[in-house]
């Protein structure tokens, strides 16, 4: 679903944020061979994971809170089971970066609560975990009508959609940009 809807936008140049071991950047570099490839982790062993599983792409360490990238960069970002990680208004924030970068299009992917936990839940995993079944790195919860209305407040959503028990975005960046969202700096 998620490759379809990269290639559906038909990018020149795409960000992986949040592109860990490179999963993302791998398969967008079999169904889009001539795709120019970034990414960032804030994990420098990551980093190094995903160069190696891609030495075409450029894969850097950097913080989704103040990305080394001119605006207006990228035709389409990716950010895929990153934003739940995120404290307090830290999705905000991110969201207001990406949207920086980005010129045509940001993809987004979070799990679609409560249906993620529950699964979870009803396979034994997870139980200690409050709320029950949900990962414990997961800070944020968002049900997918909650996920389009917090993109929302930064870019234009396009389609919000999915499948189990995943949230998938498409929105566009907005050419004023989102106000500023102020807050502590988390690395």
């Amino acid at each position: 679903m998620i490759g379809d809807q990269i290639e559906g936008l038909q990018p020149r140049t795409f960000l992986d944020a949040g592109c860990g071991e490179g999963f993302v950047a791998a398969m967008l570099r079999r169904r889009l061979p001539g795709l120019e490839i970034s990414g960032f982790d804030l994990d420098p062993a990551a980093v190094r994971v995903a160069t190696r599983r891609d030495p075409r792409g450029v894969f850097l360490a950097a913080s989704i809170f103040s990305l080394p990238f001119a605006d207006d960069t990228f035709d389409v970002i990716g950010c895929f089971e990153v934003l739940e990680h995120l404290p307090g208004n830290g999705p905000d924030r991110a969201l207001a970066e990406l949207n920086r970068v980005a010129r045509r299009a940001v993809v987004l992917s979070v799990p679609h609560e409560p249906y993620f936990s529950l699964a979870n839940a009803a396979r034994g995993k997870n139980w200690d975990v409050r709320p029950r079944g949900s990962d414990p790195d997961h800070l944020q919860f968002w049900t997918r009508q909650s996920f389009g209305a917090a993109v929302a407040r930064t870019l234009d959503v396009v389609w919000l959609g999915g499948s189990m028990p995943w949230t998938v975005c498409v929105a566009k960046p907005r050419d004023d940009g989102p106000a500023p969202v102020a807050g502590p700096e988390i690395a």
